[in-house]
């Protein structure tokens, strides 16, 4: 199943001559080592607005800011990001494209490049989920449930437990796709009161019921996992 967004989309329109306006919803792949999945909103008032899941970041990321056109008629975005109740500063400066896609530049706070577009639809992840999970070689088993937010479209938040060789612990997270069944999830795995917090990309490949991800916690212990309905 797919979820829709035609709702919140407005197709780039043309202004001030060859300037392509951004208005509307997109997602954005960051690139590179980066990897992450982030959706922002232009509103017709200047403002921005997003939020999403990066590779080398733990947390789910908010962001709000102001945009504008450059003398070249690219769009500029100054935003500040908040990850985990800490804020920092970042430009995005995005060449827009006719085919209603955008090539953009993150400088700031971890500077990346980025492509963004306009989707219609996303895979719907929610239900229940068994994953197999090995962390420095060693296996872990989990199960959890993906609940669709009633904030974020393309956002599922995951609850859950598992077991380890050594100990149980409950499981806490998110999860963000795109269009394209790309994936990011930022992880935590509670051992009493220790907590692992992880980040992890890869790809949901629908004809299986099958999340594939890849990534490391905030031990640097690499991590990967397959989780199937």
């Amino acid at each position: 199943m797919r979820f829709f967004l035609g709702v919140l989309l407005d197709q780039p329109a043309l202004s001030r001559g060859q300037t392509i306006s951004p208005v509307g919803t997109w997602q954005v792949s960051i690139l590179g080592s980066e990897k992450g999945i982030v959706m922002m909103t232009f509103s017709n008032n200047s403002t921005v607005s997003g939020y999403g899941v990066t590779r080398k970041q733990f947390g789910f990321i908010t962001l709000a800011g102001n945009w504008s056109f450059n003398s070249k008629g690219d769009v500029v975005a100054a935003c500040i990001q908040t990850l985990n109740g800490v804020g920092s500063a970042f430009t995005l400066t995005a060449h827009m494209l006719s085919s209603g896609r955008f090539r953009g530049k993150a400088t700031g706070s971890g500077g990346y490049r980025c492509k963004g577009e306009q989707p219609q639809s996303f895979p719907d992840l929610s239900g229940s989920w068994n994953g197999a999970v090995k962390r420095n070689g060693k296996a872990l088993n989990e199960s959890f449930v993906a609940t669709a937010s009633s904030n974020y479209p393309a956002v599922f938040d995951v609850t859950g437990q598992g077991l380890s060789d050594a100990a149980s612990f409950t499981l806490s997270g998110t999860i963000i796709v795109s269009s394209h069944d790309a994936v990011n999830a930022s992880l935590n795995r509670t051992f009493g009161t220790d907590t692992q917090h992880s980040s992890l990309s890869g790809v949901f490949k629908s004809s299986r019921s099958k999340i594939q991800m890849s990534g490391k916690d905030d031990t640097h212990a690499h991590l990967s996992e397959i989780a199937v309905q």
